[in-house]
């Protein structure tokens, strides 16, 4: 069980963001599954993923009669099912195979289980970035390093994200939503109809917006930045504007500590003073 930061490295950007897009690409699997025999909800929560630390994957809802999830593990790009006790009952390695060999795969273990292959679709409720895993090209685990890296960022999301909910009794569950890839806490100010409030704390591997990992502290409603003053962050983080409106560490600014104490401390640091900020501009 990993209940401390794990300290991350500086690697490469762009083959960091390589890693995340095949990683998305098959996440997408895990999902398929809580999405085809879980009862819908509004949210898509029956798709949600959740980070399980004592074995260091992203696996989904409990499913079927024998309530299976349906798994990730990124340091060795397999895809899992585990039993209600999460132990491995069956795996597909990613490596050199296509997202289709992969649905067969899933499809096959479906059957045996005894569920209905036919409620299993690839049609998903959005839009996820192209790449050529979704065209047939077959997945490459070639720098196993930068899966292990991309592992400690959700590792060290939880990590932080725990600590958050501890302290906000309105945060939500934490969850990992397929669409966006991203690891996240709702804190609901406001529930009414007529003055909702919220705050979305979370971190995302990297996406159109940074091409790196960054956590993230969002408002909503978003505030007009015209008529209000957006206070200075802590620990290098800043506010993104266009577009939407929310606070923003990337992963460069974590990088300039050269520690795990020091790394932890300043996310918390920027998430604390954040989630103050935020409260103060909504």
């Amino acid at each position: 069980m990993n209940s401390t930061w794990q300290k991350l490295s500086g690697f490469n950007i762009e083959e960091l963001a390589e890693t995340r897009k095949q990683i998305h690409q098959a996440v997408q699997l895990t999902a398929l599954t809580g999405r085809a025999f879980l009862p819908k909800v509004e949210d898509d929560h029956f798709a949600s993923l959740l980070w399980l630390e004592d074995k260091n994957l992203l696996a989904g809802q409990e499913w079927g009669k024998n309530k299976i999830k349906t798994a990730i593990n990124f340091k060795d790009f397999t895809i899992l099912f585990l039993d209600a006790e999460d132990n491995i009952v069956g795996s597909f390695p990613l490596d050199c195979k296509t997202f289709g060999e992969a649905f067969d795969w899933l499809k096959e273990q479906v059957d045996l289980l005894g569920e209905d292959v036919e409620k299993l679709s690839l049609e998903l409720p959005y839009e996820i970035p192209i790449y050529p895993t979704a065209s047939g090209a077959p997945f490459q685990f070639a720098n196993k390093e930068l899966f292990n890296e991309l592992s400690k960022y959700f590792a060290n999301a939880n990590l932080v994200l725990k600590y958050i909910k501890e302290k906000n009794e309105q945060a939500s569950s934490i969850a990992c939503w397929p669409h966006h890839f991203d690891i996240a806490t709702l804190i609901v100010l406001n529930n009414s109809k007529e003055n909702y409030k919220s705050i979305g704390v979370g971190l995302s591997p990297g996406d159109d917006n940074y091409n790196e990992p960054y956590f993230y502290i969002t408002p909503w409603p978003y505030p007009n930045t015209d008529e209000v003053t957006l206070p200075e962050l802590p620990s290098g983080g800043f506010w993104h504007t266009k577009g939407w409106v929310g606070a923003i560490l990337t992963a460069k600014s974590i990088l300039i500590f050269d520690s795990s104490e020091k790394q932890h401390n300043a996310v918390k640091d920027f998430l604390n003073n954040g989630i103050k900020a935020v409260k103060d501009v909504l």
